[in-house]
This record gives C-alpha cells, sequence and structure tokens, in this order.
C-alpha cells in the first residue's frame, strides 16, 4: 500500500513538472541570437562622428547586433588586445580601421580572429598583407594627391607659393598616413615641419601651435592637417590662436596673412571654420558609405554568400570650401 502511494505521488509530480515545463517553455521569450558586429575605430571622437551614427543605424538596417568598440589608448598593441577580447565574446565580425598596419602584433591579432572564425574587414585604414577579406575606405594615396593639388590653389589664390608648409600627422606608421603622404609629398615637396601626434588631440594641438608660433617669422604659406583628431574636440580650433591670425583675411597692414590650410576628417567646427576663412579648405571622406558597406560585406560573409578574397573598395573623397 506505502508503495502504491509513493508510486502515485511520484506519478503525479512528473506530470506537474512536465506541465509547468510547458506552461515556461511557452512563456519563453528570449530573443533569438543576433549575428553581431564590432566596429573598431582608430579614435572616438568628433571626426569619426559619422561613423559612429552609421554602425549604430545598421543594427536595423540590416537586423544585426552592432558594437561600437575603440582601444582604450591609440596604440597597435593596445587595439590588438581589444581584438582578441572581441574574438572572446563571440563577435561574428569585426570592421576595423588600423592605428599602424605595420604592427606585427597587430596583423597576427587579425590573423588569429580570422582563424578563430571571425569575419574580420578594414575601413580607412588598411592593414594590407594580413588575413583580412577586404577593405573598404578611401583611395588614400589619390586623398593624398587631392589635398595637395587643392593647396596649390588655395596658396595661387592668396598669391602665395606652396611652400614652407606645415604637416600635422596622426600616428606616424598609419597606412593611411603613409598612403597620404605618398600622393602629397610629390606634389609639394617643400615642407617647413612633420609631425606626428600620436592621435593624442593635446599633443597635435601642442605641436601645431608651437609651430605656428616658433615660425612666426617664417614665411609659413600653409599648413595641412592630414589626421582630425587634432582638432576634434570641442572648440579646440578656436582655442588655436595663430591658426586663427594665420588664415584670416590678410590687409595692407598684415601682409603676414591668409595662408592656407587643408584639413582632413572636419568637425562642425572645423567647418565652420572652413566656410568663414580664405583659402581654406576641408578634405572629406564618406565614413557612412564605409561603415555601411563594410558591415554588409561582413553579413554576407557570415552567410556563406563570399569568401571576402581581400576585395578592396575604394569610396568618395570631397573637397569642402
Amino acid at each position: 500500500m506505502r508503495n502504491r502511494m509513493k508510486s502515485a505521488r511520484l506519478y503525479t509530480i512528473f506530470w506537474v513538472a512536465v506541465l509547468l515545463g510547458g506552461v515556461f517553455s511557452s512563456c519563453d521569450h528570449t530573443p533569438e541570437r543576433k549575428t553581431t558586429f564590432a566596429v573598431v575605430p582608430k579614435v572616438d571622437d568628433a571626426s569619426v562622428a559619422l561613423a559612429k551614427a552609421a554602425a549604430l543605424a545598421a543594427r536595423e538596417r540590416y537586423d544585426v547586433a552592432v558594437r561600437w568598440d575603440v582601444s582604450y589608448r591609440p596604440t597597435a598593441a593596445s587595439q590588438a588586445e581589444l581584438i582578441d577580447k572581441l574574438v572572446q565574446a563571440g563577435v561574428d565580425g569585426i570592421l576595423l580601421s588600423c592605428i599602424d598596419a605595420s604592427d606585427a602584433e597587430l596583423r597576427e591579432a587579425i590573423d588569429a580572429a580570422v582563424a578563430a572564425g571571425v569575419f574580420v574587414g578594414t575601413f580607412d585604414s588598411d592593414a594590407p598583407g594580413s588575413a583580412r577579406s577586404f577593405y573598404i575606405g578611401s583611395d588614400q594615396t589619390a586623398a593624398g594627391e587631392l589635398a595637395a593639388v587643392t593647396l596649390r590653389e588655395l596658396c595661387t589664390e592668396g598669391g602665395r607659393a606652396a611652400t614652407g608648409i606645415g604637416l600635422f600627422g596622426g600616428v606616424e606608421g598609419d597606412a593611411a598616413m603613409a598612403q597620404r603622404l605618398a600622393g602629397f609629398l610629390p606634389e609639394v615637396p617643400d615642407t617647413a615641419a612633420l609631425l606626428w601626434s600620436g592621435d593624442v588631440p593635446a599633443t597635435g594641438r601642442k605641436q601645431a601651435t608651437d609651430f605656428l608660433t616658433d615660425e612666426a617669422q617664417l614665411p609659413i604659406n600653409g599648413v595641412v592637417f592630414l589626421s582630425g583628431t587634432t582638432l576634434a574636440e570641442a572648440n579646440s580650433i578656436g582655442g588655436m590662436a595663430r591658426l586663427d591670425s594665420l588664415c584670416r583675411a590678410a590687409t595692407e597692414a598684415e601682409e603676414g596673412a591668409a595662408a592656407a590650410a587643408v584639413f582632413f576628417d572636419p568637425t562642425n567646427d572645423v567647418l565652420e571654420f572652413v566656410h568663414r576663412m580664405p583659402h581654406c579648405a576641408a578634405i572629406r571622406q564618406d565614413y557612412p558609405v564605409m561603415v555601411n558597406g563594410g558591415i554588409e560585406r561582413l553579413l554576407r560573409l557570415v552567410r556563406g554568400e563570399g569568401n571576402g578574397g581581400g576585395e578592396v573598395v575604394y569610396t568618395p573623397v570631397e573637397v569642402i570650401r
């Protein structure tokens, strides 16, 4: 009798568990895991605001999860560490703007990610020679040449020669910086200085300010900011008084004014400066096209619709006056 009662209790518990399991499973609204991509720029500032907006908007456009991840320091080693962490986090793809493609550790991190089954594409700044599937971005050599041609035209407008030019870049060794220089220098070889900020805004501003101050008595006919980071922080361009005085319209009493200036990846503050000052221009890359195109290509790779094959896609670059 006791055994029959025990069996009856076990039988009842079994069916209650089954029924409850059915209820709980019918109430399980856990969303299916979405394909996840990480967009990794070199920096996170106003110069890449359009890229960030495009990355976040891609969530709904492609029905995927998109992360915006930036290394804690603007170095290739820090970026390599971030790539390793993203692989461990289980992302399906990484769209990367390389800080320094010549760095072996960064290339190894890209190759390791690909070996682990994570698709990697580059944008804005490439990593040629790595296992990345594609590069989508500007033809940086052509962009550098465009900056040089634009500078020469601006100098001509101001009645100056394209000589005594100050060049201000981001990270020395960065693929994009090297390619821009390769396009620029053959067209405008007479440079007064070439300084690298390491993509640290405060360093870049100090370098540019010191150059304009220390060389004030020299014939500085123009400045070119190859990296937008130097002037990416709010009000940074307004705080560089020598730049303002160098570029403002010349008068008969101010023979030294109205030099030319060219800026890459302009913020809204820089664009306002360009529109206000004579003989100034900005070179703007199309970050939304880069990011949307990069995420679309990663999604196709995840779906098995292509193998990348080291594809190189160039996106538009425009001159803004």
